[in-house]
């Protein structure tokens, strides 16, 4: 008959083996759907950034067209179709574009006869019946609307957009930008992290087609891979016969493959974008993990008979394992997260303590009731307060679980800025809140900052901006906007090289730092160009701001270089007025400055 230990021994290995089966399987399964959900958000951040480049784009060269088309003269040499004025307008204007985007290729005026009136980037070629090889531009004279999309030209393949242009309510053509590839690619890697290519199908290939370093898939062609990604993608190619989702394994390494269809004026699919990136190879990991869990079964299973005296010591000890376990899960997670009842602290792990100098969850609440003391007001309403809406922070998240939600703390006199994620657990009518704090700052001040000036760039001045127009239309008070770029930048950089252009831009960066407000914001826009925004100040003050500026940049001594001036357009919010159209006209009266003899202030 067998004893009561042997019995222990056998129950104890069957049980190792069951559940040793069981969390495998849940590990796999767990591993499996992880890769899914990583594979979903990797596509889900390219397609944010695809379609936020897109509307970006649009929005931005509407603007641009229509800057183009209120400057003097414009209209009427349009309306005259004097090809030789209207490039003498424009000529000045292209450069600045092609600097504030090195991927805009395209500036064209079409005639609403379907003639091309000029080419910005290619002047000498014009009076071609364009309309006859472009379907856009057919389809945009008969439509005499903003039409948009990828489609073949003289420059190859670029993504297009056409702006009608009237004149006293008479249609006198359409204003064409076109932007290559390298634009949306170069934005995927920089905000998704991801190398991408396009792909174009054949059918969409037109008599101005253009492809070098091509790779054929199916009925689509590769533009312009670059050399250390053609025998992947030609692995890729060779074993399908159409773009499509898969994994491929190259020199070792494995990995994701995914597609993001691209359209053109009619919506209507003309390529695809492929990204890709590095994963684990599942099935590898898979037969790793098997193996290692066998191990670990045979190896319990042979110690198990050591184990069963000290197991009956476990036993009898005054411990709480649901606790004790808990808090090893918590501790366990390299980000700051606690579990809350919604008013006061319940459990925390050690990064979480070990940020705020507590050493266990009972000496912090001697001196706090919430963790939302330490919260601050940010920029946005994305930054969690204790109360927001009537509501406490935890509810308020639960409320919008699609919104991402930040917490903004100050401890030793340092700013972290956390992405803030909430779980609920929910058993006999009592709820626990789990929240973790995933430290953003660091990704946040690279994403925000301009890599050259270290000043903040655009995207942050666009997040700061809205909110400043807001609070302003509020509580109805002076908002003012300085656009100011170098005059004749490109003479610097053509004479000195751009290396001693870069210290100008710096130099002027921290001239301008150092003489405004702390409430005030410069923020370096593109290229050459600056952006001053300057809270609660009338119209007045803000010419003073520029004017001083202007002065103390044309008296300064660049090293290298000698005298620099800037040109300034100032412009003060006016009722009623959004903030795309305090910026145009900002932008507008710049390019007044400019065009008046520059080193001057424009209001």
């Amino acid at each position: 008959m067998i004893n009561t230990k042997h019995k222990i021994m056998l129950v104890l290995s069957l049980l190792i083996l069951t559940v040793s089966v069981i969390v495998t399987g849940y590990n796999l399964y767990h591993e499996h759907e992880e890769n899914k959900r990583r594979l979903s958000e990797a596509y889900g951040a390219v397609h944010r950034t695809y379609n936020e480049t897109i509307k970006d784009t649009l929005d931005f060269y509407h603007s641009r067209a229509e800057a183009n088309l209120r400057s003097p003269g414009v209209i009427q040499a349009f309306r005259d179709r004097d090809h030789d004025k209207l490039h003498e307008l424009i000529a000045p204007r292209w450069g600045v574009m092609q600097r504030e985007n090195s991927s805009l290729s395209v500036m064209q005026f079409h005639n609403a006869d379907g003639t091309s009136l000029l080419r910005v980037h290619q002047p000498g070629v014009y009076g071609d019946r364009i309309a006859d090889h472009r379907p856009m531009v057919a389809h945009a004279h008969k439509t005499q609307q903003n039409v948009h999309g990828f489609e073949e030209g003289r420059q190859g393949l670029a993504y297009r957009i056409m702006i009608p242009a009237f004149d006293k309510g008479e249609y006198l053509g359409a204003v064409e930008f076109g932007v290559t590839p390298p634009h949306f690619t170069n934005k995927i890697r920089r905000f998704a992290g991801y190398d991408s290519f396009f792909f174009v199908r054949k059918s969409a290939i037109g008599t101005f087609g253009r492809i070098e370093r091509s790779i054929e898939v199916g009925n689509y062609l590769g533009l312009d891979i670059p050399q250390r990604y053609q025998p992947m993608i030609q692995k890729y190619a060779d074993f399908h016969t159409k773009i499509e989702n898969d994994t491929i394994v190259y020199l070792s390494q494995t990995y994701e493959v995914n597609v993001l269809n691209i359209n053109d004026y009619k919506g209507q699919a003309v390529g695809a974008i492929m990204f890709i990136r590095p994963t684990s190879d599942f099935k590898t990991h898979v037969r790793h993990m098997i193996i290692a869990s066998f191990i670990i079964i045979f190896v319990l299973i042979v110690i198990i008979g050591l184990l069963v005296d000290r197991i009956y010591t476990y036993v009898v000890q005054k411990m709480s394992f649901e606790e004790l376990y808990s808090q090893m899960i918590l501790d366990a997670v390299p980000s700051a997260v606690i579990v809350t009842d919604g008013e006061s602290l319940v459990a925390a792990n050690s990064s979480f303590l070990g940020y705020l100098n507590y050493k266990n969850v009972e000496s912090f609440k001697q001196e706090h009731a919430c963790v939302c003391e330490y919260f601050e007001e940010g920029d946005t309403d994305e930054y969690l307060m204790p109360m927001r809406n009537d509501k406490r922070w935890t509810e308020y998240m639960l409320d919008h679980p699609l919104k991402t939600h930040k917490a903004k703390m100050t401890l030793d006199g340092i700013t972290t800025i956390f992405e803030v994620r909430i779980s609920v657990l929910k058993m006999n009518d009592k709820s626990r809140y789990v929240v973790i704090f995933n430290d953003i700052s660091t990704m946040q001040m690279q994403t925000m900052t301009d890599p050259l000036t270290q000043i903040p760039n655009r995207l942050h001045f666009t997040m700061v901006y809205e909110h400043a127009i807001n609070i302003a239309q509020r509580g109805r008070e002076p908002l003012g906007v300085v656009f100011f770029d170098i005059d004749h930048f490109k003479n610097v950089n053509d004479r000195y090289g751009h290396l001693v252009g870069d210290v100008v831009l710096k130099e002027i960066a921290a001239i301008v730092r150092q003489r405004i407000r702390r409430s005030d914001i410069v923020a370096r826009w593109g290229g050459e160009e600056f952006v001053l925004l300057l809270p609660q100040t009338d119209f007045d003050e803000a010419i003073k701001v520029a004017q001083m500026l202007r002065s103390v940049i044309d008296q300064h001594s660049f090293e290298g270089v000698g005298n620099v001036t800037c040109s300034f357009g100032v412009a003060i919010l006016e009722e009623d007025e959004n903030g795309d159209e305090l910026l145009n006209r900002a932008d507008a009266l710049l390019y007044e400055a400019k065009a008046s003899g520059r080193n001057r202030v424009v209001s």
